[in-house]
């Protein structure tokens, strides 16, 4: 179609039909061109309201950041903020009257080396000194010389002069025919899993520090040691952490060969468990702790509604960044009710923290979130029967289906509100993930998960992750019983 005369209306009266059949034809030539525009402009209105619609959601996109979503705070966009405090006087360092930390003098008797330092006989002026009773301490710390300690063991051979039988003496308990004894074994894996050295790093820090040469083939052969060793004491875990009142759930990405998959995290206020699945659906909740009779403590995912809203808290730091998402929305019926929401979640952590500050008593506590609960529950009705292409009203729809869910730390002890804690257990496999891109075997991703595992328990029973793991690889070797985190 000529888009500058679709019409194909004649220029010249000469050129116009001069037959009635001529006039029908045009006639009806001009009516299928009208027929067709109106298609053209109902397509442009759908394709203009499409885009309409995209802009829309494209500038929501660009208002997102940690606040209103699950965004970590490294990937918002910050402007630089000018420093409107004008600047000191003074002079930088320590000011005039700041009282100083010094540190203190351990006992004489924990030190390694005592040095005398004697002052001459007499002073630059020439006459003698007089000394006294006391001594000024100073005390220095430095690094003794890096060096590895190296057993030789040497198995004595025979033969039996009755049957030919060649015989060799066996190796003192503990020992391994292993390169590595468990104490260089441990600091090895835990070189690799706490302080996230590569493969090659530590095979270069071995090389450097205590001039080991070693390959990577051994190093990843003593990863699968460390991960034979950590399979009871880990396994045991998740068997006490499900014997515990309340346990924080959550959830992050992990890379296996590239494919995407889950790193899970079930924590209790002394054990903190992890697995890497291959999902993150509800049948590897249900198998992880599908058993699990308590409070379970998450954030919105569908999957947690595996267990009932009694029987749950969701946490109110992703309802926080959700309320904030909808009072920033261009809607004013959706901003009206999230700015309110935000309003009502304020007045309820001010209660809350007065509570735990033990300013009110428990019974307090649940007089004063009786209002703010009916007005959350107003707010989110009045939300569900906004338009649906609005989005608040199957959010808020979705709230009041487990609205019993958002209040069970009021009522039962020990439950907290929000569930930073699995946030803050999960998060050495988020950095981890960030450094490594991912795991390429199955025992790597065992290894991966039951580290951490042990580093966090540790961390949250306040035990060295590194003695224990020694300890647990001592016992290893020994075939003895390995110690547990559990008891």
């Amino acid at each position: 179609m000529d888009d500058t005369n679709p019409f194909k209306i004649p220029k010249k009266i000469s050129d116009f039909p001069t037959t009635v059949e001529g006039c029908h034809d045009f006639i009806r030539e001009l009516l299928g061109t009208i027929s067709e525009l109106f298609k053209r402009v109902d397509k442009i209105e759908d394709d203009n309201k499409n885009l309409l619609q995209e802009n829309k959601e494209l500038k929501e996109r660009l208002k997102t950041n940690s606040s209103n979503s699950s965004l970590s705070p490294s990937k918002d966009f910050k402007k630089k903020k000018k420093n409107k405090k004008p600047a000191s006087k003074n002079k930088s360092g320590g000011q005039v009257g700041h009282k100083g930390h010094n540190r203190e003098l351990i006992d004489s008797k924990k030190v390694d080396a005592i040095v005398d330092c004697r002052l001459p006989k007499q002073c630059i002026c020439g006459k003698k000194i007089k000394f006294k009773n006391t001594f000024q301490r100073h005390q220095v710390y430095e690094l003794p010389d890096p060096k590895l300690e190296i057993t030789e063991y040497r198995l004595e051979k025979g033969c039996c002069l009755g049957c030919g039988q060649n015989h060799v003496a066996s190796l003192p308990e503990g020992v391994t025919w292993g390169i590595t004894g468990p104490k260089l074994t441990a600091f090895m894996s835990h070189l690799v899993s706490k302080y996230q050295l590569s493969r090659r790093e530590l095979k270069e820090f071995l090389n450097e520090h205590y001039n080991f040469n070693i390959s990577l083939g051994t190093v990843f052969n003593k990863q699968k040691i460390v991960n034979s060793a950590l399979e009871t004491p880990v396994s045991e875990l998740l068997k006490a952490v499900k014997e515990s009142p309340n346990i924080n759930v959550d959830e992050t990405g992990h890379k296996r060969d590239g494919k995407k998959q889950w790193m899970w995290s079930v924590a209790s206020s002394t054990i903190a468990f992890f697995s890497i699945m291959s999902s993150r659906g509800k049948k590897v909740l249900k198998s992880l702790i599908g058993d699990y009779r308590y409070v379970v403590t998450s954030d919105r995912y569908a999957a947690y509604n595996y267990f009932d809203s009694d029987k749950r808290q969701m946490c109110w730091a992703h309802l926080k960044r959700d309320f904030t998402r909808l009072s920033e929305k261009d809607n004013k019926v959706c901003s009206r009710i999230g700015k309110n929401l935000l309003k009502s979640e304020a007045e309820l952590f001010k209660a809350w923290h007065d509570f735990k500050q033990s300013r009110i008593i428990r019974d307090e506590l649940l007089r004063q979130s009786k209002p703010i609960r009916q007005r959350i529950g107003e707010l989110l009705e009045q939300g569900s029967y906004t338009d649906p292409s609005l989005k608040i009203a199957r959010f808020c729809k979705n709230l009041l289906e487990r609205f019993n869910a958002l209040w069970t730390f009021l009522t039962v002890e020990q439950v907290e509100p929000t569930n930073n804690h699995a946030e803050r257990c999960i998060r050495p496999g988020v950095t981890w993930r960030k450094k490594y891109f991912g795991t390429r075997s199955d025992y790597g991703s065992e290894f991966v998960a039951r580290t951490i595992s042990i580093r966090m328990t540790c961390q949250l029973q306040s035990k060295n992750a590194f003695q224990f793991l020694q300890e647990t690889l001592q016992s290893y070797f020994s075939k003895k019983q390995i110690p547990s985190l559990c008891s």
